[in-house]
């Protein structure tokens, strides 16, 4: 399927990866750590986020997930939330996928 076919297809309650839940609850886990300080293990969780950020930019940019994650309540809106708050306290470098979220970019999310 092409990338216009996908596009119009994006409301159709489909994820392509069906473990996508899965990694953004690990996201959300990481993130936890993230904020709670720690050496070895901070900057391992550092490096899952930088991973997560780039796997749903690429899901995102192939329109392999549902509109439905950007529902204000859906867990990776809640992973959002909570990883906006870890960066403000900890700092951390932008990347494509907060530039799309914080841009409002998400809004529009498969609208031809």
């Amino acid at each position: 399927m092409d990338l216009l076919s996908k596009k119009r297809n994006v409301d159709g309650n489909f994820t392509e990866d069906s473990c996508f839940w899965a990694h953004v609850e690990e996201a959300r886990f990481s993130c936890g750590q993230k904020g709670s300080g720690g050496g070895g293990e901070s900057s391992e969780a550092k490096n899952r986020l930088v991973e997560f950020q780039r796997y749903v930019m690429e899901q995102i940019e192939n329109y392999a997930v549902d509109s439905e994650i950007f529902l204000r309540e859906s867990s990776y809106m809640v992973w959002w939330k909570e990883f906006q708050e870890v960066v403000a306290i900890v700092g951390s470098g932008s990347s494509s996928l907060v530039e799309y979220m914080k841009s409002g970019r998400y809004l529009s999310y498969g609208s031809p």
